[in-house]
């Protein structure tokens, strides 16, 4: 599997423009995108502004809420490929902080674990307990047991086991696009049970059953998460890009 080419692909979609980061490199691209117009799937807000920075050059996909401000910030990023330039030129255009998360490629393949588990349809109950434990401010839990026994037949729900109590283990986020293709990490370790290596083991486990269901496996994170971005590197992902994002 071509991991580089595959997530060149996806996030070419998140861009707007299929396949352009296959594209000889430019220093700075502007483009108007429907996709900056719509609210993707698996995520509660539309990205007005999605900017993409790899490899010294800048992807600035924009809708239509954004358009009045385009004129004055092309102007001033036209000649730059500083991504703090950039940054701060777009925050002052349209006066609001721009959320900055790194995306990952994967590139190795990583042993697995011997502790951790593909969790079965018949310990919906423990991973509720899980569930609800991780995600205290969830207070509505109805679709909890479809989106289980979806990443169960999959093989993404991977856990590990302390005294009967499910303490570490990964989900499977909505991917927008190319989810036949791609699958997204998320990962999970109660307080107590950090630290010990866990949430490395069960994410390996992950990632080879991702592979083994021919998908490109994928890793995203805020810049401040940097437990985050020191377990994408334990597992195999080197960074790939900088993404920064605005709703209007």
């Amino acid at each position: 599997m071509i991991y580089k080419y595959i997530t060149e692909e996806y996030y070419s979609k998140w861009i707007g423009r299929d396949e352009i980061l296959h594209e000889p490199l430019s220093k700075v691209t502007l483009l108007n995108s429907q996709e900056r117009n719509v609210i993707q799937y698996g995520y509660s807000q539309q990205f007005d502004v999605y900017i993409f920075c790899r490899q010294n050059s800048i992807y600035f996909s924009y809708g239509d809420k954004a358009l009045p401000y385009i004129e004055q910030i092309k102007e001033h990023i036209a000649s730059t490929v500083n991504e703090e330039t950039v940054k701060q030129i777009v925050e002052q255009s349209f006066g609001k902080p721009l959320k900055h998360s790194i995306k990952y490629l994967y590139t190795s393949c990583k042993d697995i674990s011997s502790i951790a588990i593909p969790l079965k349809i018949d310990e919906y109950d423990k991973y509720l307990e899980f569930f609800k434990s991780v995600h205290p401010n969830c207070k509505n839990t109805d679709w909890v047991e479809e989106y289980f026994a979806e990443m169960v037949e999959e093989g993404l729900c991977c856990g590990i086991y302390e005294n009967r109590l499910l303490v570490s283990c990964t989900d499977a986020p909505s991917m927008p696009y190319m989810e036949r293709e791609v699958q997204e990490i998320g990962i999970n370790t109660l307080p107590d049970y950090r630290g010990k290596g866990y949430a490395a083991d069960v994410c390996i486990l992950a990632i080879n059953n991702i592979i083994n269901n021919n998908k490109c496996p994928q890793w995203s994170t805020t810049i401040d998460n940097i437990a985050s971005q020191k377990l994408a590197e334990r597992v195999g992902f080197v960074k790939f890009a900088d993404a920064f994002t605005i709703t209007l």
